[in-house]
C-alpha cells in the first residue's frame, strides 16, 4: 500500500511539468528569467552625456550631429557671450538660444586678403550668415597672394582646427560688426611697426571691388575699406 501511494506521487509530479507544457497558456519561467521588478530604477543618460562625441565621428559628423541635437528636448540654450561648443564666444543667437554664431578663441594673426586685382564672383554679400558662402567662395578661387610666397588668410584656413572643429570660416561684414557691437573689444597681443601690417584691423570675408575688401578695427570700432595686400588678423568663426 505504502509502494503503490508513493509511485502515484511520483508518478504525479512527474505529470505536473509535462501537462503544464502542453497547456498553449502556459508561460514557462526559468530561474534566470524572472520578470522585472516595475520599481526597479531604469538609468538614462544625462543630457550632458548624450552630447558626448562618440570616438568614431571626424569633426564634420560631430559639428552636424551637435546641430541636430540642438533641436532635442536636450538642447542647451545659449546667451550671448556664452562659451560655444567649440570654444569660443557666442555673439549671435537663433531659435531661442539653440543656435547661433560664435568666435573662434584662437585668432590668425596678420596675413594678406588675396586676390588683389580679381573680382570673386559670391564674396560680395555683407549680411549676417553670408560669411560661409563668401568664404567657400573665395577658397575655390584659389587666390594668390600679392607677395609671392605669402599666405593669405583663406589659405591659413585650409588647415585651422580649434576646440575639434574644423568648420570655421571668415565672417561677413555684418558679422564682423556683430563681433563688436555684442563683445566689445577683443584684444589684440600682436603690435607692428610695418607699414602694410595692422593686426588691430581684422578681415571680413565681403569683397568691396577688385582691390578693397571690408575690414574693421575691433579695439576701437573703426570701419575701413581696406587693399586686399596689407595684412590684417583674422578672427574666425562658425554657426552652431
Amino acid at each position: 500500500m505504502k509502494n503503490s501511494l508513493l509511485l502515484s506521487i511520483i508518478l504525479t509530479l512527474w505529470a505536473a511539468p509535462s501537462l503544464a507544457y502542453e497547456d498553449s497558456d502556459a508561460i514557462l519561467i526559468g530561474s534566470g528569467d524572472e520578470l522585472p521588478d516595475p520599481d526597479y530604477p531604469v538609468y538614462e543618460e544625462s543630457c550632458d552625456e548624450q552630447r558626448l562625441r562618440d570616438p568614431s565621428m571626424s569633426d564634420e559628423e560631430y559639428a552636424t550631429f551637435l546641430f541636430y541635437f540642438q533641436e532635442t528636448d536636450c538642447a542647451y540654450t545659449f546667451k550671448l557671450g556664452d562659451t560655444g561648443f567649440g570654444g569660443g564666444r557666442v555673439f549671435h543667437l537663433t531659435d531661442e538660444g539653440r543656435h547661433g554664431l560664435e568666435t573662434s578663441p584662437v585668432q590668425i594673426k596678420a596675413v594678406e586678403w588675396g586676390c588683389h586685382g580679381t573680382k570673386v564672383v559670391d564674396a560680395g554679400d555683407s549680411s549676417i550668415g553670408a560669411g560661409k558662402a563668401n568664404t567657400d567662395a573665395i577658397i575655390a578661387e584659389a587666390c594668390d597672394s600679392y607677395f609671392s610666397g605669402d599666405t593669405t588668410g583663406f589659405d591659413a584656413l585650409r588647415d585651422y582646427k580649434v576646440g575639434g572643429f574644423k568648420d570655421w570660416y571668415v565672417p561677413s561684414e555684418f558679422e564682423l560688426h556683430k563681433i563688436y557691437e555684442v563683445l566689445g573689444v577683443h584684444k589684440v597681443l600682436e603690435r607692428s611697426d610695418y607699414a602694410w601690417r595692422y593686426p588691430q584691423f581684422f578681415w571680413s570675408s565681403t569683397e568691396a571691388d577688385y582691390e578693397f575688401s571690408y575690414a574693421q578695427n575691433l579695439m576701437t570700432g573703426r570701419k575701413e575699406w581696406v587693399e586686399k595686400p596689407l595684412q590684417l588678423s583674422l578672427l574666425p568663426i562658425r554657426s552652431f
